[in-house]
């Protein structure tokens, strides 16, 4: 545990100061830039930084105590539930000359704790952290599968595999603190690793953040094995390769339970990703800055155009599947629901849908 009022020293005398610059030393520089306003008081404020194109969000306080008590309770069980190895660059340390190295490391750890948590915040959430680190705090506490180790969730007739799915904890830099691993044994033995899904869940709400492929599969040619999960859609479903939209639909059919929330667009990242082209501008000078924000702009358009079209895809082939908030039109991001009568055109998606209950189903029986 680490002390609490240590936390809050750190956060608002060196944390918040440094992010008004847009650089946080975290041992290195994690670029992001906030304002802080406590109480309707402006505690702190972005002027005149050099970086074109930033969105600076406001963290809006407005009850400090209750803010500071959840900030400690999010920074300590980070530091439990998160792998040593995230830390480990404080290691480095170990080989230099610094007095009091160990109040030096402890300051680094929680300035990088609660740099990652902003990193992975919503315009939104910087309107209501409260409610952010609430959810964020839950998130540790509900795992979606609330199960160790791999799960064969079931075979899938429309396709022919079998899918397993397994849920770990996320590296701290990761959007949620828990991702699900999932793939496919198709009948011939072959193994399909599927994007990786990050989500987390909260006491209301199933937060989807990502689907990313971040492993390759084999050498294999796996043109024919998608071949072969696009004969289980069935439906005319286009616009991105098929293990992706098959991964949305096992998010969906596993969070089926509560309202689902996709969050498309992390501010802190965009600027991390804006400053970072600035400094490389002003080392190097060596290319056009107006061209590198433009194809920034591009890059971030379209990964948020795509993770939404995903949804929008599944939901015209699908009843039961409902949008009742979309990005921007009360807040960033967007809202789901699926109905307990939900059918799809898509078969594969209705297999993964049954499958999913099932699995909860039988879950269930077993707590009790």
């Amino acid at each position: 545990m680490i002390d609490d009022q240590r936390i809050l020293d750190v956060f608002y005398t060196q944390l918040v100061p440094e992010a008004k610059t847009g650089k946080v030393n975290c041992y290195f520089i994690i670029n992001m830039a906030f304002d802080l306003i406590i109480d309707n008081k402006e505690i702190t404020k972005c002027n005149n930084l050099p970086y074109n194109g930033i969105l600076i969000p406001t963290l809006k306080v407005t009850n400090k105590e209750l803010f500071d008590e959840k900030l400690v309770e999010y920074v300590n069980k980070a530091f439990e539930i998160y792998n040593p190895s995230d830390f480990a660059f404080l290691d480095d340390l170990n080989a230099t000359e610094i007095e009091n190295l160990t109040d030096i490391k402890e300051e680094y750890l929680i300035k990088y704790i609660i740099t990652m948590l902003f990193a992975n915040a919503s315009y939104s959430d910087f309107n209501y952290p409260i409610e952010f680190l609430n959810s964020r705090i839950s998130m540790f506490e509900n795992k979606i599968l609330n199960h160790e180790g791999e799960i064969e969730l079931g075979y899938l007739e429309s396709i022919g595999a079998r899918i397993y799915i397994e849920e770990e904890v996320s590296p701290i830099r990761a959007e949620t603190p828990y991702r699900i691993k999932s793939y496919l044994r198709f009948d011939d033995g072959h193994q399909l690793l599927l994007p990786e899904i990050y989500a987390g869940c909260s006491d209301e709400k199933h937060h989807l953040y990502g689907i990313q492929k971040t492993t390759k599969n084999s050498e294999t040619d796996e043109h024919a094995y998608l071949k072969q999960i696009r004969k289980g859609f069935i439906a005319k479903i286009n616009g991105a390769p098929e293990h992706y939209f098959l991964t949305v639909m096992l998010f969906l059919s596993l969070c089926n339970d509560k309202e689902i929330e996709v969050v498309p667009f992390l501010v802190e990242r965009w600027n991390a990703k804006r400053i970072a082209i600035y400094n490389k501008r002003k080392n190097s000078g060596t290319f056009s800055l107006m061209e590198k924000e433009k194809e920034q702009e591009s890059i971030q358009t379209n990964i948020t155009d795509i993770f939404i079209r995903y949804f929008k895809k599944l939901e015209d082939v699908s009843t039961g599947m409902d949008f009742y908030l979309v990005p921007f039109e009360l807040d960033n991001n967007l809202h789901i629901k699926l109905a307990k009568d939900f059918e799809s055109r898509s078969q594969v998606f209705n297999e993964l849908f049954n499958l999913a209950n099932n699995y909860k189903e039988e879950r269930n029986n077993i707590r009790r």
